[in-house]
């Protein structure tokens, strides 16, 4: 079973282009959510498009012809930070609607449990 889109062909190449771009893109929009003046809400979004920007670059890494090792690492690479991308969402939601459940230090054990299983 192999885990990549064969390379060299146009779909290669458009999957290839769409993650750099995503990744570029995310990381504008973390440079931009600096100038964000609420603490929570630029915390938030930085960590939230911080980690998509390093989710679609595991993908980079997953798509590029290297070893099938390496193509393994870089897909759990992109499970984890993706997984971990979910939460930093819920934390911006958080923020953004104005509750404290992000600082809520039993909703922040929960979070780490979670994600730590």
């Amino acid at each position: 079973m192999s885990l990549s889109v064969p390379s060299g062909g146009l779909v290669f190449w458009g999957y290839l282009l769409a993650f750099v771009a995503a990744s570029l893109a995310c990381l504008g929009a973390a440079w931009r959510a600096w100038s964000i003046p609420y603490a929570g809400t630029r915390h938030s979004l930085l960590a939230f498009f911080l980690t998509s920007a390093a989710w679609a670059g595991a993908y980079i890494g997953f798509l590029l012809p290297v070893s099938p090792l390496a193509k393994h690492v870089f897909y759990q690479i992109s499970l984890v930070v993706g997984f971990g991308t979910v939460w930093a969402w819920l934390w911006f939601c958080s923020a953004y609607t104005g509750r404290a459940i992000h600082r809520n230090a039993s909703a922040q054990w929960f979070a780490i449990v979670v994600y730590g299983g």
